[in-house]
């Protein structure tokens, strides 16, 4: 429930911050739950098959999830060489920082290593894509090091994104938001726009895969 809260949160915080003047009859958070419920059941759990597979959702996910790292690694490109002055200037910039929060503790890093090997194996998620959907174990080969690959390619922009963020924000900006807000701060409003669609397909497709994983263990 709680992995479930924080994706319709992030889905809430990204509506809010995107369109603050729209008004609906109800709490957003609550209309974006109802639209993703209804979205479950008329794709993924009107069958009772704990073997079903749900290809066009798969076909969905991997979408989401190119549009996801184009949004990202678009939004660093642009805090880089367009807020940063280049690699070179940032990683300078980033050496600075004598903020003791972000310094290593091996103890805190192995321990979050753990718990992420953790849950690639024990998320409801991670298993109905891996195992339920899976349909070829070749796929497993190509997948051991494209997706190490795609995590890189995920986190190579988020420190400068956060050091370049935290001083251009307000303070008390939520930092969960920079990706959104710092383009939006700047005028720019496609980039904002690309990043907002790779947040909301991202934490859509993790709540569906999610739900309908849960459904057939729970059913």
């Amino acid at each position: 429930p709680h992995y479930l809260a924080l994706q319709l949160q992030s889905i809430s915080l990204s509506f809010a911050a995107c369109g603050p003047g729209v008004v609906l009859p109800g709490p957003l958070h609550l209309w974006v739950a109802g639209g993703l419920a209804v979205f479950s059941i008329l794709f993924g759990t009107r069958n009772l098959d704990a073997k079903e597979q749900h290809h066009g959702i798969v076909i969905a996910i991997a979408v989401e999830a190119v549009v996801k790292l184009v949004a990202l690694l678009g939004v660093g490109i642009f805090v880089v060489w367009g807020l940063g002055g280049g690699a070179w200037a940032m990683i300078e910039r980033i050496e600075t920082i004598a903020n003791p929060a972000w310094a290593i503790q091996p103890s805190r890093w192995t321990g979050l290593i753990l718990l992420s090997a953790a849950a690639v194996i024990s998320l409801p998620r991670m298993f109905q894509v891996m195992v339920v959907e899976n349909i070829d174990e070749g796929h497993l080969a190509r997948a051991s090091w494209a997706f190490p690959l795609y995590l890189v390619l995920m986190n190579i922009f988020i420190l400068p994104i956060a050091v370049v963020g935290l001083d251009l924000m307000p303070e008390g900006s939520n930092p969960d938001m920079l990706v959104l807000t710092l383009p939006l701060s700047q005028g720019q409003g496609g980039l904002a726009m690309l990043a907002f669609l790779g947040g909301f397909s991202s934490a859509t497709s993790m709540v569906i895969v999610e739900t309908i994983a849960l459904a057939t263990m729970v059913s």
